[in-house]
């Protein structure tokens, strides 16, 4: 569970549609590559193209334009959770007799900045948000030939689907066998 909490923190801190994992969720906007990333559009991510992706993603997030992602700067935003939309409403305050929920961004997206944030200086800057990516496009390219293929994007999106719980492609787990028909007495 905890993982797939960590992977949504992550695809809420910019590494979008990856969390459903891949960088290969089709887009639908008109003229776009049917690939997340796949910029010259022959169905294939490679290292050059995901580095492209994560720097226009850096700098999507990078608010004040400092060259330095900030907690703040990362902490989601809407209600996808997309790092750099507009805020999500305050949460509701906590029943009589209950604790008040926690603060946005505490607890998990508070260890994943700080997973990030490799050299400790309190901001993720361009090179430890690349390294991210290309970590996480290591774990993709399993046969290790520097392109995520249609096949290493199903083979992870399987993954995915299997640690919350489903079956393969993410689909639901197909319904239970029928009982079998039970003997009648006297046959």
């Amino acid at each position: 569970m905890n993982r797939v909490i960590l992977a949504a923190a992550l695809a809420s801190a910019g590494f979008t549609a990856i969390a459903a994992i891949g960088p290969g969720i089709a887009q639908t906007a008109p003229g776009a590559p049917a690939v997340r990333g796949d910029a010259d559009g022959d169905g294939i991510v490679t290292r050059a193209e995901e580095l492209a992706r994560a720097d226009a993603r850096f700098d999507r997030i990078d608010a004040n334009k400092d060259g330095k992602l900030s907690a703040d700067e990362m902490r989601p935003r809407g209600p996808m959770g997309g790092a750099g939309m507009a805020p999500p409403p305050p949460p509701p305050p906590g029943a009589e007799g209950t604790a008040p929920p926690p603060p946005p961004g505490a607890g998990r997206g508070e260890r994943m900045f700080a997973r990030m944030d490799t050299n400790g200086d309190g901001v993720i800057d361009r090179e430890e948000y690349r390294a991210q990516a290309m970590r996480r496009f290591d774990r993709l390219d399993t046969n290790k030939d520097g392109k995520i293929d249609p096949a290493e994007r199903q083979a992870a999106r399987d993954a995915m689907g299997a640690m919350r719980g489903r079956g393969p492609g993410g689909d639901m787990p197909p319904p239970p066998p029928p009982p079998a028909p039970a003997d009648k007495p006297g046959q």
